[in-house]
């Protein structure tokens, strides 16, 4: 299941009647003089809680009304009752045959898909609902927590969902990113999956117009390199292995696969005490560059904050100072360099910059919050991390 696959998932048609308004939707003055606006709230929420298969046979509108309720704290005694009463599978496969209609409704669906497949007596109904759907493009989840939802399309769709996946690992950042990969690793998918995955994956991306997302061989390193821990072999003659072999890699990600194989595949008879010794090393040396890097991204702020005349004693200036000098002076050894000064602005770079702002676009005037953190030199000089920036209101 590609991202341009579930784009092309078959749209419900809606039922709603072209002049039908739901009952909470009437004017104030049609109302009996009387009425409290609290009252009838009350008898609203109460409508929905006392006939649940009312709502369930609904049209898609009022469907999506009570279930965005149901999500809510208020919803919690009939999200129980539905449970109860044997009706949670049918509502589950309203709820998943919801989320192949128009864009905006399929991502309230599937938020609310990853909202119950979290909690587990809602997880053997969603399955056993039966109901194949896919969600629109990850790129039209702005705001939207993703990793719920790939847990959920991987629970109830596995391999067949992980393209979906990876796609959404690649093109989302920071901690987003990180929780993606984990959720996709501890699913314990075929290794022959995860890797024609990343290859449709790559594919779809390389079809857009937009500018790539930066660090796609870190990200593929790193998967990688946590599913062969799991000790699964890759099948030999795979395309996706012949795709994925052309893509530049880092000397330090290269180590870190190369590692990671020869730790999962080393013959009975061997000695793999070196092996794993130079593994363990080598992924040690990848997690304590990242650390450098996140702490000489702070640095900047640190010296400013010593420098401005505040309440800090002469002795916290003092430490604070050395601890910047021992982190300059490490990150210095290990060839790591910032550029970019925190509160500049600058036009967006995707190479350089996170985009976790949906917003902004390759044009878009980025202000600073923390530098770019490049490690190498010369041919080999690459992005560690990239700065985190916010959108520069437009004047």
């Amino acid at each position: 299941m590609t991202p341009k696959a579930a784009a092309a998932a078959p749209k419900a048609a809606a039922s709603q009647s072209a002049g039908t308004k739901p009952a909470a939707s009437k004017p104030a003055a049609s109302k009996p003089a009387g009425s409290k606006p609290a009252a009838s709230k009350s008898a609203g929420s109460r409508r929905r809680d006392s006939d649940p298969i009312a709502w369930l046979a609904a049209d898609d509108a009022a469907f999506a009304e009570h279930a965005r309720w149901l999500a809510s704290a208020k919803g919690r005694a009939t999200r129980d009752r539905l449970l109860r009463t044997g009706l949670a599978r049918e509502f589950a496969a309203r709820l998943l045959s919801a989320a192949s209609g128009e864009t905006a409704r399929q991502v309230e669906s599937w938020k609310l898909v990853g909202y119950l497949f979290a909690q587990e007596p809602w997880q053997a109904h969603l399955r056993a609902a039966g109901i194949d759907s896919a969600p629109p493009s990850p790129r039209s989840f702005a705001g939207v927590p993703l990793t719920p939802i790939v847990h959920a399309l991987l629970g109830l769709y596995g391999k067949d969902a992980l393209a979906w996946c990876v796609y959404a690992y690649f093109t989302k950042t920071g901690s987003t990113a990180t929780d993606i990969g984990d959720v996709i690793v501890a699913h314990t998918l075929a290794f022959d999956a995860m890797l024609e995955a990343i290859e449709a994956a790559l594919t779809e991306l390389e079809a857009e117009p937009d500018v790539q997302p930066s660090g796609i061989p870190g990200k593929i390193a790193r998967l990688l390199t946590q599913r062969l821990a799991t000790t699964a072999t890759p099948h030999a003659g795979n395309s996706a292995v012949a795709r994925i072999s052309l893509i530049a890699f880092s000397r330090e990600h290269t180590v870190a696969l190369i590692a990671a194989m020869l730790a999962a595949q080393l013959p009975a008879d061997g000695s793999p005490d070196d092996n794993l010794h130079h593994a363990l090393a080598e992924t040690a040396w990848i997690e304590a560059d990242d650390a450098l890097a996140r702490a000489l991204q702070q640095t900047p702020a640190l010296r400013e904050a010593i420098r401005e005349p505040t309440a800090l004693s002469p002795q916290l200036r003092s430490q604070i100072g050395a601890i910047l000098q021992a982190v300059r002076t490490s990150a210095a050894k290990r060839e790591l360099e910032i550029e970019g000064s925190p509160g500049s602005e600058t036009t967006f770079d995707p190479i350089k910059h996170a985009q976790d702002d949906p917003r902004i676009t390759p044009t878009s005037r980025v202000r600073l919050i923390t530098p770019t953190v490049f490690q190498g030199h010369g041919a080999n000089r690459r992005v560690l991390r990239t700065a985190d920036v916010e959108l520069v209101p437009p004047i």
